[in-house]
């Protein structure tokens, strides 16, 4: 990734244009993103006007015949985890910015907002492992850190590695392309924590622009190809291609029970980051998964 800006640069613009922009619209109202609905199940009580029909017990609504609702009790301090893929496909980017440059800045956001509101962050990034710490300290540490090369890492590694250090229930964040094979890893971290699937992608992953000759390089393997995008079977061809590779990888986050968001190249931070907060709100309860 080629470096633009300071760590220093880099948090204060994102302070700047994206997490005070996004705490005006919320109002410091972060709770259904960081806390979710599930943390740990406090008591299964008789239905009251305003509980919310996803928390419907059913199991004990058949048994009495009154309908019961699950109420859970929150932890007051949230550990946030993020793990940024640095594969080499993740240094793609034919719009704004590399798909890993996107990535970086959606989980310094999130960091930032998270750090300030008193809990602390952790990550798992391409140099290595950042533990968990509070403080607007580990924001800066976090932008250092991430910024640095290290070795091309499996995601299913990182995943595992995460899951080893990460001991207590925590909310993840998997900022990723999800070309690699993950799924069995991910099912492994997701029984166990709150886990958001960030899917980064770039438009041209999706489609060929009408026109041109292009030439695409594997940046796992080296090998090259020429694509010729004037020729409409072979826009088509890449397109039912990208798609097919697309919906398989979103079936597999869905599978395992992670949230998911999708973030592109070409994409603002703020309506990213709102969305991502209008979905978490509607996100079902997880609140069968065991506590650790």
């Amino acid at each position: 990734m080629t470096l633009m800006e300071t760590p220093e640069a880099l948090l204060a613009r994102l302070e700047l244009k994206v997490v005070r922009p996004l705490d005006g619209l919320l109002f410091g109202d972060y709770r259904g993103v960081f806390y979710g609905k599930s943390l740990e199940l406090a008591e299964i009580a008789p239905y009251q006007p305003g509980d919310e029909a996803e928390r419907i017990d059913w199991p004990a609504t058949a048994r009495t015949g009154e309908v019961h609702v699950r109420r859970f009790r929150e932890e007051k301090e949230l550990t946030l985890w993020l793990l940024l893929d640095g594969s080499p496909s993740m240094r793609f980017g034919s719009r704004r910015r590399e798909k890993y440059a996107l990535a970086l800045e959606l989980a310094l956001s999130m960091a930032y907002i998270a750090l300030r509101h008193g809990n602390r962050v952790g990550a798992v990034l391409p140099s290595g492992l950042l533990p968990p710490r509070g403080g607007k300290s580990q924001a800066l540490l976090l932008a250092q850190e991430a910024q640095k090369e290290g070795p091309a890492r499996p995601l299913a590694e990182g995943l595992d590695l995460l899951g080893r250090v990460a001991r207590r229930r925590s909310l993840v964040f998997v900022l990723s392309d999800f070309l690699d094979p993950f799924a069995e890893a991910l099912a492994r971290l997701a029984a166990r924590h709150d886990v958001v699937a960030v899917l980064v992608e770039d438009p041209l992953e999706r489609a060929l622009p009408e026109g041109g000759v292009w030439r695409f390089r594997d940046p796992e393997r080296g090998l090259e190809v020429e694509v010729n995008a004037f020729d409409p079977r072979v826009r088509e061809a890449y397109r039912k291609r990208a798609e097919a590779l697309r919906a398989h990888r979103i079936r597999e986050i869905g599978k395992v029970g992670a949230d998911l968001l999708l973030a592109s190249t070409e994409m603002d931070l703020l309506p990213l980051l709102l969305g991502l907060v209008e979905r978490r709100r509607r996100w079902p309860s997880r609140a069968q998964k065991p506590s650790s």
